[in-house]
C-alpha cells in the first residue's frame, strides 16, 4: 500500500499527480480495490453488454465504493463482493464493523447503537460525493481545486454557436446534440457537478458529457444510429464519432458552410480530449453542505438501521444527483482514481468500404448539398 500521506494517480503515461493529503485518500483505496480480481471482474464493462447488464455492473461498482467509504479500506472487499443476498451483505457489514470495534458477534444486537454510530459517521456524515470527469479536467482540479465558472467563456461561446447552427435546421426539437450543456449555460449552471452516489460515474467519467452526446449519445441519434455506434467518444473511436457527426449534418440537410463549421468544431474538440482517460473524484460531503440535516437518531430503530445499511450497499451517501455546486473546494481536500481499468475501449471493426458510400468521405457532404 502506498504511503497515506501521498495520494496519487497516473493520468497519462509518465504523468503523475502527487500531493500531500492526510484527510482524503479514497482515490488510493479505490485503486487498490480495483486491483482485486473479484472486484475487477464484477465492475468491468465488457463488449456487447446489454443496457441491463451495464446497469448491473454499475450497481456492483456502487456496492464496492460504498464498502470502501464505510471502512476507508478495500481489505476483505473481495469476500464481500461475492455475496449476492442482501441479508448476507448487511450481516457481513455489521460483523466487520463489530470486529473493528471489538464487539463479539453475539453482542451485535445488544450493542447495535455502536454499530449504527460507526456506519453513520463514516458513511453519511464523513462520506464523500462523486465528481466524474476526464483526466485533463481532473488534473487541473487536483491542482487548483473545484470552483465556480470552471468552463471558460470561450468554450461557452463555442457551444452556444454550435447550438445556434443546429437550431437553424431543428428549431422545435426538445433535444440538443450537446445534451444539457446549452441549457446549463443559459440557466447559469456554471459550477461543478456532483452526485450523492456513483451509479452514473462510469458514464460521466468520459467527460465532457456534451462532447460524448455530440459524438452519438444524444437523443437526436437514438432512432437512427444503433447503440453500438453511439459510444464513439467513450471508446475514443474517431471514425465512429465522426460518422455520427456526418449523419447529423446530412439528416438535417445543413449547408456546406455550416457543415464545415460543425466538422471543424468536432475535430478541434477531438484533438483536445482524445488522449484523456475516465476518472472519478471524491469530495468530502461536509464541504458541499449536504447531509447536514441527517441525524443519527433516525437510524436507531430496526427500520432506520436497515435503511442505513441499504444505502451503504447502494453506495448512496446522498440520494441526490446532478447537483450544481458553486462552492470552492481546496485541492488538498480532493482525491481521485483512474477508472480506465474497468472501462475498456472497443473500436468498431470494419471491412473495407467503397469510397462512394463511405460516410466519412467529405466529398459526399458537398455532393449532397449540390443535389439539394
Amino acid at each position: 500500500m502506498a504511503n497515506r500521506k501521498g495520494v496519487y494517480m497516473i493520468l497519462d503515461e509518465g504523468d503523475i499527480i502527487t500531493k500531500e493529503n492526510y484527510a482524503n485518500y479514497m482515490g488510493e483505496i479505490i485503486k487498490e480495490g480495483l486491483a482485486n480480481p473479484v472486484v475487477r471482474k464484477m465492475c468491468t464493462q465488457s463488449r456487447g453488454m446489454s443496457p441491463e447488464d451495464i446497469k448491473k455492473v454499475e450497481k456492483e461498482f456502487c456496492r464496492f465504493v460504498g464498502y470502501c467509504i464505510l471502512f476507508r479500506s478495500s481489505q476483505n472487499v473481495g469476500e464481500y463482493m461475492f455475496l449476492h443476498n442482501r441479508e448476507e451483505q448487511m450481516r457481513f457489514l455489521k460483523e466487520k464493523i463489530a470486529e473493528k470495534l471489538g464487539i463479539p458477534k453475539n453482542e451485535i444486537d445488544l450493542r447495535k447503537k455502536e454499530i449504527i454510530e460507526y456506519a453513520y459517521k463514516n458513511f453519511k456524515k464523513n462520506g464523500y460525493v462523486f465528481h466524474a470527469a476526464n483526466s485533463a479536467s481532473i488534473k487541473m482540479k487536483m491542482a487548483t481545486g473545484l470552483r465556480d465558472n470552471i468552463a471558460t467563456l470561450q468554450q461557452q461561446k463555442e457551444l452556444l454557436y454550435i447550438e445556434q447552427i443546429y437550431r437553424k435546421y431543428s428549431p422545435d426539437t426538445p433535444y440538443s446534440p450537446l445534451g444539457h450543456a446549452v441549457a446549463d449555460i443559459l440557466e447559469n449552471k456554471t459550477g461543478w457537478f456532483f452526485d450523492g452516489f456513483p451509479i452514473h460515474s462510469m458514464g460521466y467519467a468520459n467527460s465532457p458529457q456534451w462532447f460524448s452526446y455530440f459524438c452519438g449519445k444524444s437523443y437526436v441519434y437514438f432512432d437512427s444510429i444503433p447503440e453500438e455506434r453511439r459510444n464513439g467518444y467513450a471508446n475514443r473511436d474517431y471514425r465512429t464519432s465522426l460518422e455520427a457527426i456526418i449523419w447529423l449534418i446530412k439528416d438535417r440537410k445543413m449547408s456546406v458552410e455550416d457543415a464545415k463549421k460543425i466538422v471543424y468544431f468536432f475535430k478541434k474538440c477531438w484533438v483536445e480530449y482524445k488522449d484523456t482517460i475516465p476518472c472519478l473524484m471524491f469530495v468530502p460531503v461536509k464541504d458541499v453542505g449536504i447531509n447536514d440535516d441527517i441525524e443519527m437518531e433516525q437510524y436507531l430503530d430496526d427500520e432506520g438501521m436497515e435503511l442505513l445499511f441499504d444505502d451503504i450497499i447502494l453506495g448512496k451517501v446522498n440520494p441526490g444527483k446532478n447537483y450544481c455546486c458553486k462552492k470552492s473546494i481546496q485541492p488538498e481536500k480532493l482525491s481521485c482514481v483512474d477508472l480506465s481499468p474497468i472501462l475498456p475501449r472497443f473500436i468498431i471493426g470494419r471491412e473495407n468500404t467503397n469510397g462512394s458510400t463511405d460516410v466519412l468521405n467529405q466529398s459526399n457532404i458537398q455532393h449532397g448539398e449540390d443535389e439539394r
